[in-house]
């Protein structure tokens, strides 16, 4: 069991770094961009949040329930496919990118609006399900590079390269992805709504 977690865990550092950094500088430039936008721009975000908050719950949680998860899950198997190409590099930087750049704004921007009980309010929307689904795209996206980065050495350096086994702990990787994200999902459609709605209540 030890052998098979240090074999889903073996990425290389340098990569994470990298990721790290982009998620951070994502982060950083969402936090950033509410005090660039325009009044008109910055009225919409006001009125989008207390649209939003004064309808917390779902209408259909049925409905809710398949969006989230069709937008979640596309972002997982198009890093997990873009994994098997060289020009999906970029892209899976710019997907890192923009999950932590929409957090990050909808975090200031609920902070901007409501102050201090903006900062809870943030919290509870975001914690913890938007966090893992950042920590889950680090560590696809990761393995996509890294996968990434074998087939062109393969190919260009003539590396004998085990496919198979590779592809084996590649998919591996993405079903545990995958199950994380579902049930992230499950959580953000169900849970989150009754936490911020009591929160509310008792604001």
């Amino acid at each position: 069991m030890k052998k098979l977690l240090d074999k889903l865990f073996a990425v290389d550092k340098k990569v994470v770094i990298f990721l790290f950094f982009v998620s951070f500088i994502g982060m950083i430039t969402g936090a950033l961009f509410m005090t660039v936008l325009s009044s008109a721009d910055k009225e919409l975000v006001s009125e989008t949040l207390a649209s939003f908050l004064k309808n917390v719950e779902p209408a259909n949680y049925a409905i809710f329930l398949r969006e989230n998860l069709v937008i979640n899950l596309l972002f997982i198997i198009a890093i997990w496919i873009l994994g098997f190409s060289v020009i999906g590099l970029p892209v899976i930087i710019f997907i890192l990118f923009y999950k932590s750049f929409t957090v990050s704004f909808s975090i200031s921007s609920f902070i901007a609006n409501y102050g201090l009980k903006g900062s809870l309010l943030g919290f509870v929307y975001h914690f913890p399900h938007q966090i893992i689904y950042l920590l889950i795209y680090l560590y696809l996206g990761c393995y996509a590079i890294k996968v990434s980065l074998l087939l062109v050495q393969s190919i260009i350096k003539r590396k004998s390269l085990d496919f198979k086994l590779v592809m084996n702990r590649y998919l591996l990787v993405f079903i545990i992805s995958l199950v994380t994200i579902v049930v992230m999902t499950c959580f953000e459609t169900f849970i989150t709504p009754i936490l911020l709605k009591n929160v509310l209540n008792m604001l």
